[in-house]
């Protein structure tokens, strides 16, 4: 989405350059592609976290690693946010970070949703 596109992911662009950030790319796409829905529950990836469910919609976080880095998906940082939309059968990237880059005063989730409220009034709109 346009709003992840502009934000924090410009630095994961920045900080790795190249073809390091281009695999870690597809690398997202490829595992997000065979997210699977299934009796209204997404298929478990190790690295998905729903957050929200309703009408067939979900919001999820994603852990990822960059590609050629030593670190877990899990202690790396970095994070997706993504809407799962099992009508239209798509998914897409609302926010892409490292939980560095968020506000220290704010709980994770909390700072997830007002950005999403913010940024994405039409998928908040489904879910509350």
């Amino acid at each position: 989405m346009e709003f992840a596109k502009n934000h924090y992911l410009k630095k994961f662009i920045k900080n790795y350059k190249g073809k390091q950030w281009q695999y870690t790319e597809d690398s997202i796409f490829q595992d997000l592609s065979r997210l699977g829905l299934k009796n209204n529950k997404t298929q478990q990836l190790s690295q998905i976290d729903e957050l929200v469910y309703k009408d067939n919609h979900w919001i999820a976080k994603y852990d990822f690693r960059i590609a050629g880095t030593t670190q877990s998906t899990k202690t790396s940082g970095n994070r997706a946010i993504i809407h799962i939309d099992a009508k239209r059968m798509c998914i897409e990237i609302l926010l892409i970070y490292n939980k560095t880059d968020l506000p220290k005063n704010k709980n994770e989730t909390d700072y997830i949703f007002q950005v999403i409220e913010k940024e994405y009034p039409e998928i908040y709109r489904l879910l509350y």
